[in-house]
């Protein structure tokens, strides 16, 4: 394709009009005497002028270039291209940018030749308000966009717009933020300042970046910026920053033993693992905590619990207990999951809790007991107030029967409590609708033969309602 449509309308622009774009009189008087010179329209690209010619002179007083520029027609994308290229906006360049990697080579040139008028500290904002569109312009191959990316980061990286682009940093997330990092850390001679913002950057992979590059520093400067981003939160940066900062380290194990009752596993889980090359027992650690005076802090709290736990190590009877009874839900939670297996009071005290995280936990502790065990005192609860529970409570403690006796407590009450026959009805068909396969090595074959027959016919019969 050639530029023959905007060469005509070019050679025949007024002067006067040249800093002001096309005006509907100016398009209208052109677009006749370019249509008057045409031949009758002989192949495909005639008849894509006439298209454009059309187009561009029904376009109104106010065309939208950027919308134009986007057009099937290459002749109208061209026409608009060079009315952006006299525009000095965002908008415009982000659409210029779109047109570098146009299929028209002519086009290609056109928005290549534009766009060199951004390439200044004057257009900063504009540029960075096109870093998505120049960051695409990457893997775009119908030419060599080298060249123009590696200008657009020549004068980001300029020192008289070097404010704008860090505050444009500290904004931004992605694969942007990212870019600015880089691009900033290469043209940094003290990146002290830099690293400390990165490392409290609200994006994760800027600040695994800057966990990387303060690697590279003095030891002092190093240990400094990562001993003050250790607290802050994301397991995956904080997992990042011991490892980094450990070697730089005179005595790390102040630094471990803090690690190993931290709330997150991660962290413990990598502090366990660093300990014995540091002179450091686990187990000793949870010792020296347990022999202090108990926590204030739910996190502190999480952290023995969870180290304990992991250890398998048990706590003292008034550290379990204050754990059990603390204000916070996750700690007695916690608490609940070291229970001991002849901690069976404890266990259904637990049941009782308003949390039901802790319910789930005590529910789950008691369905590894024997049955044997906790079935005096499950049968008497159920008993006592099962239907005064909330539903999602009371089917959870049902299941902890085996599952034929399930069927068999509801038997019983149904046949104890003729007046609420409809209500336990029902109770039944939820169990029977819930048994795709049952494990139940406990009742014996007679017994189960017997209340699948009963339950047959129960299903069979009509059920009448009291009163």
């Amino acid at each position: 394709m050639t530029g023959i449509l905007a060469d005509s309308l070019s050679r025949n622009r007024v002067d006067t009009q040249a800093q002001k774009g096309l005006s509907v009189n100016t398009i209208n008087d052109w677009l006749s005497k370019l249509k008057s010179r045409l031949a009758p329209p002989t192949s495909w690209a005639d008849r894509r002028r006439i298209e454009a010619l059309e187009l561009l002179k029904n376009v109104g007083g106010d065309p939208d270039w950027i919308e134009l520029s986007t057009h099937y027609d290459g002749f109208v994308r061209e026409v608009a291209v060079r009315e952006l290229c006299k525009q000095s906006s965002a908008e415009a360049l982000v659409s210029l940018i779109e047109r570098l990697n146009d299929w028209v080579p002519q086009i290609r040139n056109l928005a290549t030749a534009g766009l060199k008028s951004y390439l200044s500290p004057l257009h900063a904002q504009a540029l960075l308000f096109a870093l998505e569109p120049f960051m695409a312009l990457a893997s775009r191959c119908r030419a060599d966009h080298g060249p123009t990316l590696a200008a657009v980061r020549a004068v980001l990286q300029l020192p008289e717009i070097r404010v704008a682009v860090y505050e444009e940093f500290l904004t931004r997330q992605g694969k942007v933020a990212r870019y600015l990092f880089e691009l900033l850390l290469q043209a940094e001679t003290d990146p002290q300042t830099l690293l400390r913002s990165a490392l409290a950057h609200r994006e994760l992979t800027v600040r695994l970046l800057a966990v990387s590059a303060c690697k590279k520093l003095p030891v002092t400067q190093a240990r400094t910026l990562l001993h003050e981003a250790l607290p802050r939160p994301a397991a995956k940066v904080r997992v990042c920053i011991l490892r980094a900062l450990l070697p730089l380290l005179d005595d790390p194990k102040p630094i471990l033993r803090k690690a190993m009752i931290d709330i997150s596993p991660s962290i413990r889980a990598f502090a366990r693992w660093a300990a014995p090359h540091n002179g450091l027992e686990a187990l000793d650690v949870l010792a020296a905590q347990l022999s202090q005076s108990m926590p204030t802090e739910k996190r502190e709290w999480l952290g023995i619990l969870a180290l304990g736990a992991e250890l398998n190590a048990g706590l003292p009877e008034p550290w379990h207990t204050a754990a059990l009874s603390s204000n916070y839900s996750s700690v007695r939670q916690a608490a609940v999951y070291l229970l001991r297996d002849d901690q069976l009071q404890e266990l259904f005290v637990a049941l009782e809790d308003p949390s039901e995280k802790v319910f789930s936990a005590a529910v789950a502790r008691l369905n590894l007991q024997p049955w044997a065990s906790i079935k005096a005192r499950l049968q008497a609860l159920l008993a006592q107030d099962w239907q005064g529970l909330p539903t999602a409570r009371g089917q959870a403690l049902l299941q902890l029967l085996p599952g034929w006796q399930q069927l068999a407590y509801l038997f019983n009450r149904m046949d104890t409590e003729p007046t609420l026959q409809a209500f336990w009805h029902r109770q039944v068909e939820m169990w029977r609708d819930r048994q795709y396969q049952m494990i139940d090595p406990v009742t014996p074959k007679a017994e189960r033969e017997a209340l699948a027959k009963r339950l047959q016919q129960l299903t069979m019969q009509p059920v009448h309602s009291a009163g």
